[in-house]
């Protein structure tokens, strides 16, 4: 027994021993090699084509609110004017069942203007794809307002825009009085079909090529020891010989530099005086014909939504920002139109003088909604692929375009150096952008040229629109989300109610009357400016009597100057006879812009 123990564990010795050596021998021979892991899936990269691919013609716009006017009982078309060219300038009117005929006084309407500038095609196109919304009648707006639109407010400048020159409208000027006209204007100088700019070295160059990547032309820092090296100018050249470059291009006079309010005289650009252009005088004169807008939309450069300013006590002519209470509605509608988390806030121009939004706000008290729409993202990572001759760039946190001053005092005050690491900062996140969308096609690179009359430089730089405009792949998206939102005004319109009770004092129909006039809605019945510039008409209170009526104590027509929104009231109080079996007396409120509330007087 135990030699038959003994052989056993030397058995099982011996397998265990031949088991290591054999693990031993298999860990010193070649092994096949692991097969590879999965690459991690590569960053999606956008094929989108330079905008105006996929946007519409300023003509083609034209041709389909024809077509949309006429197959829709809901929307009407009227050409308000015409334009430097000769080009119509089309208003749409879009209107529910209950307003299409015959609306009822004071029915309150939304006016939306789009493209001032003549370069934001998306705007209007956003324009465009609300007239769609609306014309079949059933947009929920409709159920409580008119709506006006004016997709291409400057159909000229569109038109230049959309062909890749300038947004330039207007007839031939002498800007530099020298008797001649329009001759010295940008030129596609290299012949590559774009406008670009001209890095043209310069002693007294205020500009040098960023160090991390080369396309970003900044200012330089005297106090970091920095020395310019170039100026920035449009492409082009002195074509008078008068040592001037670009003094006398095209055209001559900006739309939105041509209304009324901060109107600056003597400006080429501002025109001979105001509402000097045919396009500016249709706008106004339209606004002037209908006192019943009582919200207006403007889509072009300016945005007073994403980081709308905290307000301002009092304003004078040379105000921008909004009176507080004003400003207050401002914040609450920027909050719902950016609300969605894809649909980012846009960044706005600096506020320009002699604007249509800033008349409309200050000289005639209809609160103003401008939205830039959408500017180019600026947290997009650096795409795989490597655009030529550029080093991977990390996206540096920076003060995003358009924060207000207050925002950055709070922040502490900032150095020249800081503006400048800055401004290069979100030059190199807009190109991070452009190389992930469009592949390095959006920015053409600084390459030589041999100028007759400077020398050699470089011209290169951003194609046109695409900074102001989206890929036409964003259209819909944007154009989803901006209906949605005039959908959702409806509700904060002022609307007029009673609240009455009537009292009968005898049996001879002696009555007395105590009532409420409330007015729904957020928005009040006038804004804040229009009761400080006095251009909005007041509410009209009217007690009707039925005949053989008497009044015998309070006044049969009264004013009142305005309502507070979300729940603003008035109290009124009036004794009247009625004559035993006659109609009821009624009272009647009627407001420009929040329509009418009528009520029969009986006791209850």
């Amino acid at each position: 027994m135990a030699v038959k123990l003994a052989s056993l564990m030397i058995a099982v010795c011996t397998t265990i021993a031949a088991l290591l050596l054999g693990s031993s021998l298999l860990a010193t021979q070649p092994q096949d090699p692991a097969p590879p892991e999965s690459p991690p899936a590569a960053q999606e990269i956008p094929n989108y084509q330079i905008p105006p691919h996929g946007y519409n013609a300023p003509t083609a716009m034209a041709v389909e609110l024809r077509a949309l006017a006429a197959a829709n009982a809901a929307m009407s078309l009227v050409e308000i004017g015409r334009s430097a060219a000769g080009e119509p300038l089309l208003m749409a009117s879009f209107a529910g069942p209950q307003f299409a005929h015959n609306p009822a006084p004071g029915t309150p309407a939304i006016l939306v203007v789009a493209n001032l500038e003549g370069d934001r095609l998306a705007a209007s196109e956003v324009a465009l794809g609300l007239c769609r919304h609306l014309a079949s009648g059933d947009a929920a707006i409709l159920q409580h307002a008119q709506v006006f639109v004016m997709p291409l407010a400057n159909p000229d400048a569109a038109t230049h825009a959309y062909s890749g020159a300038l947004p330039w409208r207007g007839a031939p000027t002498d800007n530099d009085r020298d008797g001649r006209i329009d001759e010295d204007g940008p030129m596609d100088l290299n012949g590559d079909g774009h406008l670009l700019w001209m890095r043209v070295p310069r002693p007294e160059g205020t500009w040098l090529a960023d160090a991390k990547d080369p396309r970003v032309s900044r200012e330089a820092d005297a106090t970091a020891a920095e020395t310019g090296v170039f100026v920035l100018s449009r492409e082009g050249a002195d074509a008078d010989g008068d040592h001037e470059r670009l003094e006398d291009g095209p055209g001559g006079i900006a739309v939105e530099a041509n209304f009324p309010h901060r109107w600056v005289q003597y400006a080429p650009e501002a025109g001979p005086y105001q509402l000097s252009e045919t396009e500016s005088r249709a706008l106004v004169d339209f606004v002037l014909l209908h006192q019943s807008i009582a919200l207006a939309v403007v889509l072009d450069d300016e945005d007073n939504l994403a980081k709308p300013g905290k307000g301002i006590d009092n304003s004078d002519a040379q105000s921008t920002e909004a009176l507080k209470e004003d400003a207050a509605l401002l914040k609450l509608l920027g909050e719902r139109l950016y609300a969605a988390e894809d649909n980012a806030a846009p960044r706005s121009a600096e506020q320009g003088k002699g604007n249509f939004a800033d008349w409309l706000y200050f000289q005639r008290g209809i609160l103003v909604l401008e939205s830039a729409l959408w500017s180019p993202p600026l947290d997009v990572k650096a795409p795989h692929e490597e655009v030529e001759g550029v080093e991977e760039v990390e996206a540096v946190d920076g003060k995003a375009e358009g924060e207000s001053e207050g925002e950055g005092e709070a922040k502490g005050k900032k150095s020249k150096k800081d503006k400048s690491e800055k401004d290069a900062s979100e030059e190199h996140k807009l190109l991070l952008w452009a190389d992930a969308w469009y592949r390095g096609e959006a920015f053409q690179p600084w390459a030589p040229f041999e100028h007759a009359q400077l020398g050699t430089l470089e011209i290169g730089g951003w194609l046109p629109l695409v900074l102001h405009n989206p890929p036409a792949e964003v259209l819909p998206e944007l154009t989803t989300n901006f209906t949605t939102f005039v959908d959702s005004l409806g509700d904060d319109l002022p609307q007029l109610r009673w609240s009455v009770e009537v009292t009968a004092l005898d049996d001879a129909g002696v009555m007395e009357a105590r009532a409420y006039l409330v007015c729904d809605g957020l928005l009040p019945t006038m804004t804040a400016m229009g009761r400080t510039n006095r251009q909005q008409m007041p509410l009209l209170v009217t007690l009707e009597l039925p005949a053989n009526g008497e009044l015998l104590v309070g006044r049969r027509v009264q004013t009142l100057e305005r309502l507070d929104g979300l729940g603003g009231n008035s109290e009124f109080s009036w004794i009247f006879r009625v004559p035993v079996g006659a109609e009821p007396a009624r009272l009647r409120a009627t407001s420009k812009t929040a329509g009418q509330a009528l009520v029969n007087l009986e006791v209850k």
